[in-house]
């Protein structure tokens, strides 16, 4: 078959990882014997919903060697979000525990919490909400209540910190359709976010390693957002740092 030609040829010939969109399109051409880009942005459709490959830059794609990251469902967030989405389904949430960074750290991460990020008009709405139904269970704050006051917290182990949602946050949706933050949004965060600053220095090092060992980043996503929270340059120059990019 044509299409398993192209993907054994980007996953053999292309060692480095990256393809530019003019040498894919003059790939597609040599096997398919066919120049319509109509045609051809179909293909890369396909390649991208196959896990083959990624957006790199806007001159570059990357050949996925490793799977994209997805978090794993936990039943305690799952709960939390129905809460939500059954009186303010039109807004835009998210919830995750930073107990996901585990997978990456060093050092056993104890002190996790809940983070539930909405839009900026309804944090006060939320978290009025969570803490009508959950008041029993958690303790519930803001992230600025949070930062001023993060002695108060620290062997807290039911801590839900509700936060403003960056409007161009990279988000996407698990299998029931409910939004999540993506691996892309998380690393931009821990680099920047004061509310996670526990994990700064080498262990935000570690974890960067390991995500990019582990999984398939779309540094076009990653740069884009990048760009909205950071001095981008600086970012990049981080991440060059740790070897986990190429200069293109």
């Amino acid at each position: 078959m044509k299409y398993m030609e192209m993907i054994n040829i980007l996953r053999n010939e292309y060692v480095h990882g990256l393809i530019s969109k003019e040498d894919l399109f003059d790939l597609y051409k040599k096997i398919y014997s066919n120049d319509n880009i109509k045609t051809f942005e179909n293909m890369i459709g396909l390649l991208k919903q196959y896990e083959i490959i990624t957006d790199y830059s806007n001159e570059y794609y990357a050949i996925m060697e490793n799977a994209l990251y997805r978090i794993k469902e936990q039943e305690e967030l799952k709960k939390i979000n129905n809460i939500i989405l059954k009186k303010y389904k039109d807004i835009k949430t998210i919830v995750w525990s930073t107990n996901i960074l585990n997978e990456f750290t060093q050092h056993y991460i104890m002190n996790n919490y809940i983070v539930v990020e909405t839009e900026r008009f309804a944090v006060e709405m939320i978290l009025t909400l969570l803490k009508e139904k959950l008041m029993k269970k958690y303790t519930i704050v803001t992230e600025s209540m949070y930062n001023e006051n993060k002695n108060m917290f620290l062997n807290n182990e039911n801590l839900i910190i509700v936060k403003s949602l960056n409007s161009r946050a990279p988000l996407d949706k698990n299998k029931d359709g409910v939004l999540e933050p993506t691996i892309e949004k998380i690393m931009i965060d821990l680099y920047k976010d004061k509310l996670y600053e526990f994990v700064q220095g080498k262990e935000l090092e570690r974890i960067y390693t390991n995500i990019f060992d582990s999984y398939s980043i779309n540094i076009k996503k990653l740069y884009s957002y990048a760009k909205d929270r950071v001095i981008l340059e600086q970012y990049k120059k981080y991440l060059m740092n740790l070897n986990v990019v190429d200069n293109v």
